[in-house]
């Protein structure tokens, strides 16, 4: 029993948080903080075991939930912050507690409840309070001039800044924009470096300049950045509902794999209930799982697979269709109707030739 749920959630959340010793980035900014958060993930997944907000878990609920997954496997977490009134951010910077920010940029979103968009950055820049380092573009005046009236450069915080105009760490130059890629520019201690991203709109470009820079200021060498930047994948900002044959329902959850994100697809799954076309609420249909290999998770396979098991079956799942050879290895711990397949390739087929055999009705 307490007083107030929230701040006890937060306060659980920080205390969590404490137990840990990770490097920690903390991101927060009007627009572009799920975007960079997920191709943060996807660029260093190779290089760290990675916890991070799930979709777009970042306000004060969200927040404590998205500390909560850390545990002694990750050494490195990425967590999104915003908010909508004054106070929050304090709040939040407590349980995130980043080592490294990026402030993304500024803009009139969640304004309403702000005097001034001064005001707004002024709060937002207190994720950064006891930050090392912070990455932001100079472009965006009212940040950099914010960060500068601060004080938190004399509290001893680093900036790594990035720019079109303006010297900075990273001079951004030329961008050429193909049909469909972009080709990125810079100039960074003293030499010529390029990257080529699969998007050409203005915010995509925007988002990656930042994930560069946080590449960059970790030392990731450039040659291997322009490698992973070629191969950066859309994000789809929440889960998909898409209407099916046959009245069904099919839930996408595509952009990523991992135990956080199944988690969260899963809880989405479990709260479903469908409609038919008279209003009426149908909760007899059949749940069913397509699932492929969990990739660059980190973990022991039995232990990961073990984990994969126990939410299938906590959330009641009826049917399992396991594609890849990692999950095919752990078919004995699914203890529901199921089916594998070595191969993504073909699988589909495969399905589909089974489909009257399986009575398989999403």
């Amino acid at each position: 029993m307490v007083e107030n749920t929230l701040d006890a959630l937060q306060q659980l959340a920080s205390f969590h948080r404490n137990k840990f010793n990770l490097k920690t980035i903390g991101i927060t900014g009007s627009n572009g903080k799920t975007i960079i958060k997920e191709w943060l993930y996807q660029l260093l997944q190779p290089d760290f075991s990675i916890v991070r907000s799930p979709k777009s878990f970042n306000s004060q609920t969200g927040v404590p939930l998205s500390v909560w997954q850390i545990n002694n496997e990750h050494n490195l977490g990425i967590f999104e912050a915003g908010i909508s009134i004054p106070g929050e951010m304090q709040k939040l910077e407590k349980i995130i507690q980043p080592e490294i920010g990026i402030f993304s940029n500024v803009g009139e979103a969640h304004s309403e409840n702000f005097s001034s968009l001064d005001v707004k950055i002024q709060e937002k820049l207190l994720l950064f309070q006891h930050c090392k380092t912070l990455i932001y573009c100079k472009d965006y005046s009212g940040i950099h001039n914010a960060v500068i009236q601060s004080g938190y450069l004399e509290n001893g915080l680093k900036c790594f800044s990035w720019s079109r105009r303006i010297k900075s760490d990273l001079q951004i130059g030329r961008i050429e924009k193909q049909n469909n890629s972009s080709t990125i520019q810079g100039i960074f201690q003293q030499k010529f470096i390029r990257i080529e991203i699969p998007f050409t709109d203005d915010a995509s470009i925007e988002n990656a300049i930042h994930c560069w820079a946080m590449l960059l200021f970790l030392e990731i060498e450039q040659e291997t950045i322009a490698e992973r930047m070629m191969l950066l994948s859309p994000v789809a900002m929440r889960l998909e509902m898409k209407q099916g044959i046959n009245n069904c329902s099919i839930i996408n959850d595509s952009y990523n794999s991992d135990l956080g994100s199944l988690q969260v697809a899963l809880d989405f799954l479990n709260r479903f209930q469908q409609q038919n076309n008279t209003g009426a609420i149908n909760s007899g249909l059949r749940k069913t799982v397509i699932l492929s290999d969990i990739l660059q998770s980190g973990r022991n396979e039995d232990q990961l697979y073990g984990e994969v098991a126990e939410m299938i079956h906590s959330k009641k799942v009826d049917r399992l269709i396991g594609i890849g050879p990692a999950i095919s290895r752990h078919t004995d711990l699914f203890k529901t109707e199921k089916f594998f397949f070595l191969q993504q390739k073909n699988s589909l087929n495969s399905i589909l030739q089974a489909h009257l055999l399986m009575k398989l009705y999403y």
